[in-house]
């Protein structure tokens, strides 16, 4: 599994918001670790949570998740061989010790963890296209985005910050100058 495709992302998305983040994560490129998505995977996860929001389900078109800074994004595969690198997969929060141990709703679809362990997901009860953030230390939730864009175009500037003040380093294996970039 190749890291993600630019050329791809641009297509996906010409215009827009979405436009201007693809942008900065190619600016950005040697601070993060997303993976290529295909239409494979993103089929494996409707199935399995057939009511995502729209424009995160474009998204698994693109992108199988991966190291967004310092953010992890659930992916559908553990391990990429080629790369030689372990991920987070979605099935990890369908554990029913886990979701009790952080006491996460069985109708919230987790598909990010924060560097400090906050979980980032969709409610699906409510089906309002939100991003909500559960802080796993109070066990509540203290931050809500309008849908996944906003909570991306968040991610992406708030990382950009991190970057500046060299609170984030560059991955390690893209500064090798691999050959899946």
């Amino acid at each position: 599994m190749p890291f993600v495709n630019y050329e791809l992302l641009n297509q996906a998305y010409p215009s827009g918001r979405m436009k201007e983040n693809v942008q900065l994560l190619e600016d950005f490129n040697s601070f993060h670790c997303l993976l290529e998505g295909n239409s494979e995977r993103a089929y494996a996860v409707n199935k399995r949570v057939p009511d995502l929001p729209a424009d995160f389900q474009k998204w698994l078109n693109v992108c199988d998740g991966g190291i967004l800074f310092d953010t992890a994004m659930m992916t559908t595969k553990s391990h990429d061989t080629e790369l030689n690198l372990d991920f987070y997969t979605y099935s990890i929060f369908y554990k029913t010790e886990l979701r009790q141990f952080l006491n996460l709703s069985e109708d919230w679809f987790v598909f990010a963890v924060a560097v400090h362990s906050d979980v980032f997901f969709f409610d699906m009860a409510k089906k309002d296209n939100q991003v909500y953030q559960w802080d796993i230390e109070k066990k509540s939730i203290y931050a809500f985005w309008s849908n996944f864009e906003d909570w991306l175009s968040d991610q992406i500037h708030e990382a950009i910050g991190l970057i500046a003040d060299k609170l984030i380093m560059p991955v390690y294996l893209k500064m090798e100058g691999s050959n899946n970039e």
